[in-house]
């Protein structure tokens, strides 16, 4: 048997997950899409009807729709094959290894939706992520983002006890390295609503956010915004998209900015308040005491915590009605209190020391099956 299976799809993750046998008092195998076992077509049964082949397809052609990508009838039966391929090799992975607990990366890939749908009862979890608070990483046995293990019951904060010699979350946001650098700041405006952009291609967005589908959507809300309430708005490109918008560029007036060259942090706290879907930006803006309103699904989507709507309407209703939102400093204080002290591991992976790599194995070992 294996303790840890360590499933990795990048160099990052396999050196990362490397280090955390090699340094560490964990046991286990880091393996690779190309390491897995050649199929075994007998268990074809066995493996077909516990996977839902018709979901995965769908996901990743939305992805490809996304990226501008073909789709259609030729690529979808060459993804069923690649599926039906991987699914054995899974198969044959779990059957030689019998891993106690697997470990991967964020977890919504299709090769890592196959593996967990094939997963024995009892078979621990492990998903890694980059940190939701500055200088940490994510660690969760459910999942990550809107899949997290987070509380989401505003009265769990409301009684929360934070341990003893639990840490506090850092105030000081960790800039994010821009795709174009050299972009000049402009002159914000005395108030306004800041609205960032996510990335199209990220299962953020396309996963996590029902009926916001894009950046050009939020840029049209954002302008329906500033026309029928006489907000200013500002947005923010995100830093690592490939996407350039020059069509929204070419529609912004006096009222609707981009302010691609300023600092999120700056963004942040000159604004009123702060519009995402699902992004890190609104986290960091409750982090900054900035009042958040979100349109996505968000693990902070917590009563006292933020604000949130589900439709244009309720976007316009919510803005309007902006300050008297019904926010509770308790919840925000108490729900920082139990990331940074608690949920959260301290220390990035991607410089990781040693300390690092201890405090993730001590988490491991003492939630593993």
């Amino acid at each position: 048997m294996t303790q840890f299976l360590f499933f990795s799809l990048a160099k990052h993750q396999r050196i990362y997950f490397q280090r955390l046998l090699d340094e560490t008092e964990l046991q286990g195998k880091v393996v690779a899409p190309r390491n897995m076992p050649w199929p075994r077509p007998w268990q074809w049964r066995q493996v077909a009807r516990r996977i839902d082949w018709a979901h995965l397809v769908e996901e990743k052609c939305q992805e490809r729709r996304v990226k501008r990508k073909y789709q259609g009838v030729l690529y979808r039966l060459l993804l069923r094959l690649e599926l039906a391929f991987m699914a054995l090799r899974a198969e044959a992975l779990l059957r030689r290894d019998r891993p106690t607990n697997v470990v991967m990366w964020n977890g919504s890939h299709r090769y890592c939706q196959l593996l967990l749908a094939l997963l024995p009862q009892g078979c621990g979890t492990f998903f890694f992520e980059n940190g939701l608070l500055p200088d940490t990483t994510t660690l969760d046995c459910k999942g990550v983002n809107y899949r997290n293990s987070v509380p989401r019951d505003a009265e769990f904060y409301r009684s929360y006890q934070a341990p003893e010699g639990a840490v506090e979350a850092q105030l000081t946001l960790v800039p994010r390295k821009p795709r174009n650098t050299g972009l000049t700041p402009i002159e914000l405006p005395e108030r306004f609503v800041f609205i960032p952009f996510q990335d199209d291609r990220d299962t953020q967005v396309r996963l996590f956010s029902p009926w916001v589908e894009s950046m050009r959507q939020l840029f049209a809300l954002g302008e329906q915004l500033a026309r029928e309430t006489g907000l200013t708005v500002v947005f923010k490109e995100h830093p690592s998209s490939r996407e350039a918008y020059p069509d929204l560029h070419a529609r912004t007036h006096a009222s609707l900015l981009f302010a691609n060259g300023n600092s999120t942090q700056e963004l942040i706290q000159s604004s009123q308040f702060v519009i995402t879907l699902n992004s890190t930006v609104g986290l960091e803006s409750v982090l900054l005491d900035k009042p958040v309103l979100t349109l996505g699904q968000a693990f902070f989507n917590i009563p006292g915590l933020v604000a949130h709507a589900d439709s244009a309407a309720e976007l316009l209703e919510r803005a309007r009605a902006f300050p008297h939102w019904s926010l509770d400093p308790l919840v925000r204080e108490n729900f920082l209190r139990y990331m940074a002290g608690e949920y959260c591991v301290k220390g990035g992976w991607l410089n990781a020391d040693h300390e690092q790599l201890q405090r993730v194995a001590q988490r491991m070992l003492l939630q593993a099956r």
